[in-house]
């Protein structure tokens, strides 16, 4: 069981011992800060520009889901010697801009739901550029709709499968952040997000680029998952790093992640165990014949990696280290998916 952790750290090495004496701290400044912010969230009439609409989304990121689909795809030609195109850019693109209206409902119920002023008027999209509610969750609502069309047009072209597994989806992506009790304000955040993202994603991309062709049988969903499982590992670190570095802002905010119920110091440790995992992973596949040894090859970049990591397992900083974490680990699993991009070409 874990023990719910109630205080916040302050410094590196707080261990969030402290929540109610922060929370007293920031409550003279909270006050302060209410009436102006009220006043001007009242007048926030700002309407969606491309640059809006830009920082709302952050489309800037979301062409990175390619890179799931690739993964898919090549596991599919290298088991299958089988690949429906149509079938998996269709799945691309309703993953592409459902991802998009998550990142628009992400960013308008943290603002609804949100107390600390700072984060309302400075970090929050909506408040740094005062932006219109009403118009921003009009955004929303058309981006959810619009994405469900290449997820219908896929329905058409498999079967009711498929609409299950897009429904279940969708559900995830929108009470992620929507609800009473959004999913990322739980402290199973971070296992969601890995999970749906380095797993049910690539497991639905096999499904749709085989189907029609051949059965996706329960060995086609485990012998995927074993090979999703560096990829879930490392995702599963980024996620965790990420809510490590917004502790502070989140509990403050009514966020209580698995973060949150670590602390600091543990979160760090957990996140070290998961990388050495995501790192070694590969090894053990190829030794019990599920990934070629081809694949292996990756895991020769991991000493470099491991000293850059440091940078931010010493200090973890949103502003200072944080990227440095997402950019190492997300070269690990970019180049492990390579790999396999590679050799099911080699293989043709």
């Amino acid at each position: 069981m874990l023990k719910k952790v109630t205080n916040l750290e302050l410094t590196p090495n707080f261990c969030l011992s402290t929540t109610a004496p922060i929370l007293h701290q920031l409550k003279n400044e909270y006050y302060k800060l209410r009436i102006s912010f009220i006043i001007s969230r009242k007048t926030m009439e700002n309407k969606i520009t491309w640059a809006a609409f830009y920082e709302l989304s952050e489309i800037y990121i979301a062409p990175l889901n390619l890179i799931w689909f690739l993964f898919a795809s090549a596991i599919a030609y290298q088991d299958f010697h089988y690949l429906n195109i149509i079938n998996i850019l269709l799945c691309f693109l309703d993953v592409f801009l459902f991802d998009l209206a998550v990142n628009i409902a992400d960013d308008y119920f943290d603002y609804l739901h949100g107390k600390d002023p700072h984060f309302l008027t400075v970090t929050n999209t909506i408040g740094r550029m005062k932006l219109s509610l009403p118009a921003v969750k009009k955004l929303m609502v058309i981006m959810y709709i619009v994405s469900a069309i290449p997820g219908l047009i896929l329905v058409y072209r498999t079967n009711y499968i498929v609409l299950i597994l897009g429904m279940i989806g969708y559900f995830f992506g929108i009470f992620y952040t929507a609800g009473p009790k959004p999913l990322n304000a739980t402290k199973f955040c971070e296992l969601i997000v890995s999970g749906m993202i380095s797993v049910f994603i690539i497991e639905v991309g096999v499904y749709v680029a085989i189907c029609g062709q051949y059965t996706f049988t329960w060995n086609t969903f485990l012998t995927t998952l074993l090979k999703c499982l560096p990829i879930f590992f490392l995702f599963f670190a980024t996620q965790l790093a990420n809510n490590t570095c917004d502790l502070r802002e989140d509990l403050i905010n009514g966020k209580k992640t698995f973060a949150s119920y670590l602390g600091t110091k543990k979160s760090i440790y957990l996140l070290k165990i998961l990388t050495i995992l995501g790192f070694l992973t590969p090894i053990l596949l190829a030794a019990i014949n599920q990934i070629s040894w081809f694949n292996t090859l990756v895991v020769l970049i991991t000493p470099f990696l491991w000293k850059n990591l440091q940078t931010f397992f010493n200090n973890p900083d949103k502003h200072k280290t944080y990227m440095i974490f997402i950019k190492n680990e997300s070269l690990y699993f970019t180049i492990y998916i390579g790999l396999f991009f590679i050799l099911s070409l080699i293989k043709r």
